[in-house]
């Protein structure tokens, strides 16, 4: 073994020591992010240095390892310390497994009954119950007790159960509220906050149903004992795969999950992709479902489930824990906010540090948090590429093994598919900040629909897999007051292979709103380069939000590019984002695949 697979092993060891410190009840110690950049320094010492490609070729895959672990780990070093002084969110891992399935008991809370179940439920100031729709064959929004139970693996791990109801935070929108979390191995959370594990039993028969055996607990001596009196019970018979009856969220409910509540006011913040607003979702026919509840929500809530529905597949999120004690909205009063700050620092402070360690010797993905901006608001132009020009393009676009071009619906309502050419242009902040633009289609990579991206520019200096470090590109994107228009121009490059428009915005509003397709948005999921290599996106909500639509013929193009050779000169569609999203990216995601 050389010297800095050595150093790296060595780094790399101490480093799982000290989270298993950090972690430690008895020994109390949590990982510093000062003892992190001396590991990190000695790590350096130890690796030798990358050697960058001339311009124009092909970075190796060994070159690209040594950039990704180098350069993401100074970047998730400085987000540790930041993190740790309380000037920073930790988000981290948070996957829910698919075995056994995870399921929820949707139970309806008549309206007659709602406030009653309020009181009991102990609502913090400043928050009301909340009518959703969960699923799209729901005729109308309800008032809701929803029991999850999964099997979790990433900020925490083994099997929980959530008793969640929705609620009005004072903005409006509908969110999740846990009432009551139960975990099998032990939790932190804002409440305990060190929760003691209280074990039960969710899992699948050999005759595929799905059984759930939640027992009441007590403390003696200090520990938390099993009772044998039930608490909650549910067996849930899985139907055979041709009379599975599959399901889609609603907008609506994926929407409440970008904050989830807890009975104090704080809130943990989610990241989401096609998992979450596109699963594989059945709904089990309610004669196949048995429950005994004897939770102090029983009286409330009526006896038959609205419904119960089964996630096949597992669902990936990012988490951020405890969003609001480092970012304070009001909503928490300020006692718990002092008492839960210091402990926030010190513990996702340790834990993030110990994880920038591990992403700088390869054996953790890193991970990248940035925000597209509402003002200068993004723009997409998408262009139809025409069947007798699509060879020649698929040509240029030099796919890698695995990836074939795929057609896509754009927006609710359309029949067809088609292939598209997308340009996009935001304002972006996160590790760098300023203007990019990207020009992209649309491939599978034989599991589903990806972004692929043809070509990228940034107005600052940039870091992406085929191009590693590039110069600022000039890009002018701005909307300003035009004789009484507002107006959206746009610049790229200069010259001849220069791309310009420009185009009067019109009011938001219904005759103007567009609603993406979750399958468009999904597939930025996976977003490929020309090289073969991923980065995996997660994001917010609002990316389901509706767009502005702009009329096409209203729009100035004049484009220089390489891809107008295999388009209209007019795109076929226009939007604007008026919509911030926030984004959480695992950069390089499937580099050890390649």
């Amino acid at each position: 073994m050389g010297s800095a697979q050595v150093a790296e092993k060595t780094v790399l060891d101490r480093a799982k020591s000290l989270g298993a410190e950090s972690r430690s009840p008895r020994r109390g110690v949590v990982l510093t992010a000062v003892t992190v950049v001396l590991f990190f320094a000695t790590a350096l010492a130890a690796c030798s240095p990358a050697m960058l490609p001339a311009p124009g070729t092909t970075p190796s895959k060994a070159t690209l390892n040594q950039v990704k672990r180098s350069e993401f780990g100074r970047l998730a070093l400085d987000d540790s310390a930041l993190i740790a002084a309380g000037e920073k969110e930790a988000v981290l891992d948070f996957t829910v497994e698919d075995t056994p399935p995870s399921i929820f008991i949707n139970l309806i809370v008549p309206d007659e009954k709602a406030e009653e179940f309020a009181a009991v439920a102990s609502l913090p100031p400043g928050f009301s119950l909340a009518k959703v729709r969960i699923i799209e064959s729901d005729p109308v929004e309800r008032f809701w007790l929803s029991v999850n139970v999964y099997r979790v693996s990433g900020l925490t791990t083994g099997l929980r159960t959530e008793w969640s109801t929705y609620v009005d935070d004072g903005s409006g929108v509908p969110r999740f509220m846990i009432l009551r979390a139960r975990a099998s191995e032990g939790s932190l959370d804002p409440i305990g906050p060190l929760a003691p594990p209280e074990p039960f039993t969710h899992l699948v028969d050999p005759d595929g149903v799905i059984r759930t055996d939640i027992r009441k607990t007590v403390v003696q001596n200090g520990s938390t004992v099993l009772t044998p009196n039930n608490m909650f019970s549910s067996t849930v018979a899985l139907p055979e795969v041709v009379d599975r009856q599959y399901v889609l969220p609603t907008r609506q409910w994926v929407t409440a999950n970008d904050f989830i509540y807890w009975r104090n006011g704080v809130n943990d913040r989610i990241f989401h992709n096609s998992t979450s607003h596109s699963p594989q979702l059945i709904s089990v026919d309610l004669g196949d479902v048995t429950l005994q509840d004897n939770t102090e929500w029983a009286p409330f809530v009526d006896p038959t489930p609205g419904h119960v529905l089964v996630y096949l597949d597992k669902i990936k999120f990012k988490i951020g824990p405890w969003w609001n004690i480092t970012q304070p909205d009001g909503r928490v009063d300020p006692t718990t906010l002092a008492s839960l700050q210091a402990l926030k620092k010190t513990l996702y402070g340790g834990l993030t540090s110990v994880s920038a360690l591990q992403v700088l010797t390869g054996s953790e993905e890193p991970l990248q948090q940035s925000s597209v901006q509402g003002s200068p608001a993004a723009v997409n132009w998408h262009w139809k590429i025409p069947a007798d020009k699509l060879a020649a393009f698929t040509a240029a676009a030099h796919l890698p093994a695995g990836l074939t071009l795929s057609t896509v619906r754009l927006q609710e309502g359309e029949a067809v598919a088609e292939h598209w050419l997308t340009l996009n242009v935001h304002a972006d902040t996160g590790a760098s900040s300023g203007l990019g633009a990207e020009w992209s289609t649309y491939v599978n990579d034989g599991v589903g629909l990806r972004k692929f991206v043809l070509e990228s520019r940034a107005g600052y200096r940039s870091l992406d897999p085929v191009n590693l470090f590039s110069d600022p590109y000039p890009i002018a994107h701005a909307v300003s007051q035009v004789a009484g228009d507002t107006v959206v121009a746009t610049s790229i490059g200069s010259g001849p292979t220069a791309f310009s428009s420009s185009f009067a915005l019109p009011e938001a509003g219904p005759s103007t709103a567009v609603v993406a397709t979750r399958e468009w948005v999904g597939s930025s999921d996976l977003r490929y380069w020309r090289n073969g290599v991923a980065d995996r996106e997660f994001y917010e909500s609002s990316v389901l939000d509706p767009k502005t639509s702009v009329d096409p013929t209203t729009v100035s193009v004049t484009d220089g590019s390489a891809w107008s050779a295999f388009v209209g000169a007019t795109p076929d569609r226009v939007w604007v984002d008026r919509s911030g999203t926030d984004t959480v990216t695992n950069p390089w995601f499937n580099l050890k695949g390649l």
